[in-house]
């Protein structure tokens, strides 16, 4: 492996952990504050797309798809978007109470 292939599969693995990050600390930080969480899924993604570029980078060295590298990590935060939306929709609701003890 080359060493700007090595740094573009080290930066790409960077970025995907600090997408993680970031949504660990951001969505309990804006709930307590007591903003809305959506800004969180937005700042995972565009840190995503950081990572999809460095792994589109990353396949072009290695000749393979840049684009099927490139798409695939770009939509990895789509299943959490809408994994929050769901739970958005179908969860408790703010002012119902759980069972009467």
């Amino acid at each position: 492996m080359s060493t700007a292939s090595a740094r573009h599969s080290r930066l790409a693995l960077v970025f995907l952990i600090g997408a993680i990050v970031a949504a660990l600390i951001a969505a309990p930080l804006l709930s307590s504050v007591g903003i809305v969480q959506w800004p969180v899924f937005v700042i995972a993604w565009l840190i995503n797309l950081g990572a999809a570029w460095h792994l589109g980078v990353w396949a072009g060295l290695q000749g393979r798809s840049e684009f099927a590298f490139m798409l695939l990590a770009a939509l990895g935060t789509v299943a959490s978007i809408v994994i929050y939306v769901l739970l958005a929709v179908l969860g408790p609701k703010a002012g119902s109470q759980g069972p009467a003890a």
